[in-house]
């Protein structure tokens, strides 16, 4: 199957610069006189509301009639997703679900610091205070996703507590514009663009983050607490796990260790290039299907150039995979690949047009979710 290239290329580079230009691409004022105008939709509360009166049958009802319709959508969204999905390795159920976070062990990596890591009660308050101080930089996105791509494994993993059949999730994803089954879609995509150059770092990283008193925070990798910036405490058993698992380096360092500064700078190298790998390929994955996505790690100023990008590429993810930068080269691609977007008004206006194809095709969804209420009688 051909990957969807773009919805009508031609309108795409012609209606931004219409917009540019003062142009005006609509129909004259006088065919407008007497046209019926626009019914407002209905609020979030408003449709939030009529859910909320209805019984389980109810919602479940709407859920299917919802799926149903979206399903048959003619839109750009629904063929990329269409196209994510196509011929899947296996069924959903089939993903394991996510594993919880290993941490390294102090016998192997830290012998002569043998501390017992202890995780941290769900409930703590030290625990809770932690994720918030890591995850404060790391904007919230409306989508409820039941799916995730691991770096480590290169494989998809079912979100713990995530039913993927769960109306509630269905019915706030629909109503955020997020039609069923793009999350898994979203995170096939990023698969697609991982190589697994960065495979072995990628996994090191993945372990909990654990402190010097052996306390180890669930939730919290090792890749989250770098990823964060803020100053940290790093027991030996995590530092020299990440050089013993990465480069197989055991006479370097060693526990207690007194070279704390060139051994931090050897695992920031190998995290810096870990970041501009991962950082890079979700940040194009949240945009494939997304028009308006919210993204982290400093893309959020070059969504319309990441768009600009999908479909220079045919928004086809293993076309563009075999176009990405490896870590080192990184900065130079982005550079040279965003100045030529910058430079030529044609790859811009596309990335504009993309962008907002994908926002209005979001705007259907949610309207096809406050039709099928409607017709349901359960919105007014």
């Amino acid at each position: 199957m051909i990957a969807p290239t773009s919805p009508t290329r031609r309108r795409h580079v012609l209606a931004p610069l219409a917009v540019a230009l003062g142009l005006c691409l609509s129909a004259p004022a006088a065919a407008l006189q007497g046209a019926k105008k626009p019914a407002r939709p209905p609020s979030d509360r408003a449709v939030t509301k009529a859910w909320r009166k209805l019984g389980p049958d109810g919602r479940q009802e709407i859920v299917d009639w919802f799926s149903a319709e979206v399903e048959f959508l003619d839109t750009f969204q629904m063929r990329l997703i269409r196209f994510a999905l196509e011929d899947p390795e296996r069924p959903p159920l089939l993903w394991p679900e996510r594993e919880s976070s290993r941490t390294y062990d102090a016998a192997t990596h830290a012998p002569s610091q043998p501390i017992e890591r202890k995780w941290l009660p769900e409930g703590s308050r030290v625990l809770k205070r932690f994720r918030v101080r890591v995850f404060k930089k790391i904007p919230e996105r409306r989508l409820d996703s039941a799916w995730e791509y691991d770096y480590a494994t290169r494989e998809l993993r079912r979100v713990p507590g995530k039913s993927l059949d769960d109306v509630e999730r269905i019915f706030q994803n629909a109503l955020a514009g997020f039609p069923p089954n793009l999350d898994m879609a979203e995170a096939l995509v990023e698969r697609a663009l991982d190589d697994g150059a960065q495979r072995r770092v990628l996994e090191a990283f993945a372990h909990a983050y654990t402190d010097r008193d052996g306390r180890a925070f669930r939730g919290v990798s090792l890749y989250d607490a770098w990823c964060s910036g803020f100053e940290m405490e790093m027991p030996d058993v995590d530092t020299l796990g990440v050089i013993h698992e990465v480069l197989d380096d055991w006479s370097t360092w060693k526990a207690p260790v007194r070279k704390q500064a060139s051994l931090y700078d050897r695992i920031g190298e190998l995290f810096a290039d870990a970041r501009r790998h991962r950082g890079l390929r979700h940040a194009l994955a949240r945009s494939y299907l997304t028009g308006d996505v919210v993204l982290r790690d400093n893309y959020q100023l070059n969504l319309d150039r990441l768009h600009a990008l999908w479909d220079m590429n045919s928004s086809e993810p293993k076309t563009l995979a075999k176009r990405l930068p490896a870590a080192e080269d990184w900065e130079d691609w982005l550079d040279q690949t965003f100045s030529r977007i910058n430079k030529d008004e044609a790859l811009w206006a596309a990335g504009l047009g993309r962008r907002a194809t994908l926002v209005a095709d979001a705007a259907r969804v949610r309207a096809t979710l406050a039709r099928v209420m409607r017709e349901y009688g359960a919105l007014r």
